[in-house]
């Protein structure tokens, strides 16, 4: 099947699957409590991932203590329940917010240089669903520089590392704990078989299964996809945020500071289109200053991403699947003071905003919903793996204060990093994996069945992107959800793989898997709530859907759904 001189055999305390900023944060925390540490990467090092491509005027982390002494954690962890109470773990939350403060101050020790207003003071955020302002950013490239740090901090300390690999699967031994994994080190075409005490996947979120998103496409939603087939359990994976970014000829995400500058926002026809959406006794300046992102209900500025998505959808937009903005009436000077951070970068790029008109379309921007964490040890339901970053749920419901997606890295990656550690080191023996689940995934991939063709991922792309973002209905559901289920029964018949091409075809299952699992979340939920607008279901339904539900992987391998009821604050 795979001669056997490709195939290399690794072993460790810990491996961290990810190359995010709470996959760096947990393989250098693993490191510091003693452990032997491998860390696979699907992109190389310091390049892939969500934290490394983050960029808008507020991409920052929140955490109290650095701002208004009235803010603490016990402020910082009532914003966070006010916005998804009932929908997260307040066990989880609490951790995440008394522990962010120490987090910072880790990364200042490791070097990160925190924007400030003077010399004594930082320079603080006020996000979205924040009483204070308390996130703390590098110049809007916050997440780079938290990488940077991190990693130099786990090389110094002798943590492995193998980029780009790509995890393939799961490896457990005869009871069931996790055992290691099977990855794939597109470095030297090598397959990597990983014996490992402890598992802690930070695997990212879903970019890749959309046309437009704001991170890098080889996020494919593996880790989700491997851990449901694994019979892990899923958690609100109906939410998911998204807003308006240029699209090109880079990608930015246009936020609060941008669209108080009141662009002119212009279809492919050269139609002014925001007012036509607008209902009687709402303008298109009121939507424009009180923008939030990412796109929710509960703002009147969704009107924005509702009409940018509609008249891209009606065939409107341009050939890049876009609508044009123009900041050309705004004066430099204003444009200099308000988004200096996007003045630079589209210098960089050279787009003149006096003088460009900017393609701007609804990107994708990542999961609220993901594996779901157990306790503060950041397990997940299947023994010995851990789950952190945009691939963990249980902290991110229908909406989250701004701030809180670096703080889950920092505070979790630790938390994982850590606990991985002390539990691979108590553990008396090595548990021999068991592979027979991973050989049986492989030799299905490679049975001839010339149907399944990896090219056909821009269909899933485009079917994701058009039904399953801004305004969401059960036909359109449906239409993502044939497609999804197309490709994963073809992949039944065989994937048509040739050794040369394994690693390609193994990656479009899981984004076919991941897909559907994210459209079945959206079926179930037959609501409208935050960033899940149902146009057949426009109204919020308390009392059937006012909790989360945990998503399983059934015998017929279609998704259940179980009610879950998370305590409310304290």
């Amino acid at each position: 099947m795979i001669a056997t001189e490709s195939i290399d055999t690794v072993d460790a305390d810990v491996v961290v699957v990810g190359g995010g900023g709470a996959a760096s944060r947990a393989a250098l925390s693993a490191s510091l409590a003693g452990a032997k540490v491998l860390m696979l990467a699907k992109a190389p090092l310091g390049v892939g991932g969500s934290t490394v491509h983050g960029a808008s005027e507020i991409m920052s982390m929140g955490a109290s203590g650095y701002g208004a002494k009235a803010d603490n954690p016990e402020v910082h962890y009532r914003d966070t329940m006010a916005a998804a109470s009932g929908f997260i773990d307040r066990e989880l939350v609490r951790a995440l917010a008394e522990d962010a403060p120490q987090r910072i101050r880790d990364l200042i020790d490791y070097g990160v240089d925190f924007d400030r207003v003077g010399s004594d003071a930082y320079k603080l955020i006020q996000s979205d669903f924040g009483s204070y302002a308390r996130a703390l950013g590098v110049s809007g490239k916050t997440g780079k520089a938290f990488v940077a740090a991190l990693n130099e901090q786990a090389l110094a300390r002798g943590v492995q590392v193998r980029a780009p690999a790509t995890l393939i699967d799961l490896l457990f031994d005869a009871q069931g704990h996790a055992a290691g994994v099977l990855a794939f080190d597109a470095s030297n075409n090598h397959w990597l078989v990983v014996h490992a005490r402890s598992v802690v996947l930070g695997t990212g979120g879903a970019h890749g299964l959309f046309s437009q998103q704001v991170s890098t496409a080889e996020m494919t939603g593996d880790g989700q996809a491997v851990m449901y087939r694994a019979g892990a359990e899923l958690v609100n994976m109906e939410f998911h945020q998204f807003g308006p970014a240029l699209v090109h000829p880079y990608v930015q995400l246009f936020s609060k500071s941008c669209f108080v500058l009141h662009p002119k926002m212009t279809n492919a026809l050269g139609h002014e289109f925001l007012g036509d959406y607008l209902p009687e006794g709402v303008s298109e300046e009121e939507v424009m200053d009180e923008k939030v992102f990412p796109f929710t209900v509960s703002n009147v500025s969704r009107y924005i991403d509702i009409s940018i998505a509609a008249e891209i959808a009606a065939g409107r937009g341009t050939s890049r699947g876009t609508v044009l903005l123009s900041l050309a009436h705004v004066p430099p000077q204003r444009m200099e003071k308000t988004i200096p951070n996007t003045m630079r970068w589209m210098k960089a790029n050279g787009v003149d905003p006096q003088k460009d008109q900017m393609h701007v379309g609804i990107a994708f921007q990542c999961l609220n919903g993901g594996v779901r964490m157990i306790d503060a040890d950041v397990r997940s339901t299947l023994p010995g793996v851990h789950v952190i970053g945009e691939l963990a749920g249980g902290v991110r419901g229908p909406d989250r204060p701004g701030g809180n997606s670096l703080a889950e890295g920092q505070v979790f990656g630790h938390r994982a990093g850590d606990a991985a550690a002390r539990n691979a080191l108590a553990r008396d023996t090595d548990g021999k994996p068991v592979g027979d689940a991973a050989i049986a995934r492989l030799r299905l991939a490679l049975r001839p069945n010339a149907s399944f063709d990896v090219c056909d991922a821009a269909e899933l792309r485009e079917v994701m992107q058009r039904h399953v973002l801004v305004e969401k209905n059960a036909e359109g559901l449906n239409e993502a959800l044939a497609v999804a289920r197309r490709f994963e029964d073809e992949w039944e018949q065989g994937g048509g793989a040739t050794p040369a091409t394994l690693h390609g075809v193994l990656t479009m299952q899981n984004m076919a898997t991941t897909a559907r699992v994210i459209v079945e979340a959206c079926l179930e939920r037959r609501e409208t709530r935050s960033g899940h607008l149902r146009t057949d279901f426009p109204d919020r339904d308390d009392a059937t859907y006012g909790r989360a539900f945990v998503q399983q992987r059934a015998a017929d391998a279609r998704s259940t759904f179980t009610p879950l009821e998370y305590p409310a604050a304290e």
